[in-house]
């Protein structure tokens, strides 16, 4: 008898021991902190492009669990991953490892990390886009813009050349039509390309061989509403503006115009272009929707260029006027009238009334 109580003990023992580890202490959200590592598609990424992230554990069954992914995702604030948690039976929430796999929108989402006390001790995404049509490398094809506003449905250039006015429709057709030629009459485009990397990046034929550049810009794709978006990360503007700063006329000018706050507090944005499919080609296209809302953080600066301009006399363009072949256009005479229209021209612009647009084509690269 005393063998077999000692049998039952030794198995209670050796199961307790063994039993599972107690999941739930590690359910609950974790933040980035100055010691997580993270990596995306297989590169260490900078800190500053991620103080708002962070994950959440929802535990599920046995080991599986959700893992909710916080402003990890370009275009998408959130992301839910069906994931396998595994921890060490401590009662601690940290070190516990968690992975998984999505499909998510236009891309496939694979996470793996390691919890710590309260934050993420490390974490490593890779991203695959999904969406048809948009990965590979592309050369400019085409170009166009479009114009219009309700004061200026014509130009009048009476004034520069008698009897001449032009409805802005025919002028934006005319200067499509320069784009076209220029893009025609230049054969070195059809040998520079532009790549859209599978993982998430824009490349192109001048930064392949730079590994400090391929990461440097990525990009994201909603087929459902249209949008190719492009990312301006912090850490990168950062660099940016620390350049533009070093250029002692630039930073002069900005702030004399009233825009050094430009250059100051840089924070990740995201630039959603709208995107076609035509055939094998890709359009990518821009318009006001981009401008309308910084177009009152430009109203100070347009305010001081209609002055500078209104406050010219012949004798400070001259130069200009002899260097670029049109003293004899604009004369003493009529340069009350083509600094009136260009005024309206800067107004157009900043008056929030303009619709336009920039469309980009391209075609597949030929190698």
């Amino acid at each position: 008898m005393k063998k077999i109580l000692f049998a039952a003990a030794s198995a209670l023992l050796i199961f307790s021991c063994t039993k599972e580890p107690d999941l739930t202490v590690y359910e609950g959200s974790y933040t980035v902190d100055s010691k997580t590592v993270i990596t995306v598609n297989s590169h260490n990424v900078s800190l500053s492009d991620y103080e708002n992230a962070g994950i959440t554990i929802t535990l599920s069954d046995g080991d599986r669990c959700e893992v909710t992914l916080t402003n990890f995702i370009n275009g998408q604030p959130e992301v839910k991953v069906p994931a396998t948690i595994s921890a060490p039976d401590t009662k601690a929430a940290a070190g516990a490892v968690f992975s998984g796999s999505v499909s998510s929108g236009d891309r496939t989402v694979n996470v793996e990390g390691v919890t710590a006390d309260g934050t993420i001790a490390s974490i490593n995404i890779n991203e695959e886009i999904t969406a048809e049509g948009i990965v590979g490398r592309w050369t400019l094809g085409s170009a166009s813009i479009t114009f219009s506003h309700p004061d200026l449905e014509i130009i009048d250039l009476n004034s520069i050349i008698p009897g001449l006015t032009l409805p802005m429709s025919t002028v934006v057709e005319m200067v499509n039509a320069m784009i076209a030629q220029s893009i025609a009459d230049d054969p070195s485009l059809a040998e520079t390309y532009i790549e859209f990397t599978s993982d998430g990046y824009i490349s192109g034929a001048e930064i392949q061989n730079d590994p400090e550049l391929q990461h440097l810009l990525p990009y994201y794709v909603n087929s459902g509403e249209g949008i190719f978006g492009v990312c301006l990360r912090k850490s990168m503007l950062e660099q940016l503006f620390a350049q533009l700063n070093g250029i002692t006329e630039l930073k002069e000018m900005l702030e004399f115009f009233g825009l050094g706050f430009l250059t100051e507090n840089p924070v990740s944005t995201t630039i959603p272009l709208s995107y076609s499919i035509n055939g094998t080609g890709l359009s990518l296209t821009a318009d006001q929707s981009l401008a309308d809302p910084y177009l009152p953080m430009f109203a100070e600066a347009a305010a001081t260029i209609n002055s500078l301009i209104a406050d010219l006399e012949y004798e400070d363009v001259i130069e200009f006027l002899y260097m670029n072949g049109l003293e004899t256009l604009i004369t003493p005479d009529n340069l009350p009238a083509v600094k009136d229209l260009v005024i309206s021209l800067i107004s157009a612009l900043t008056d929030g009334q303009a619709k336009y647009s920039v469309t980009v084509g391209l075609n597949p690269y030929a190698a």
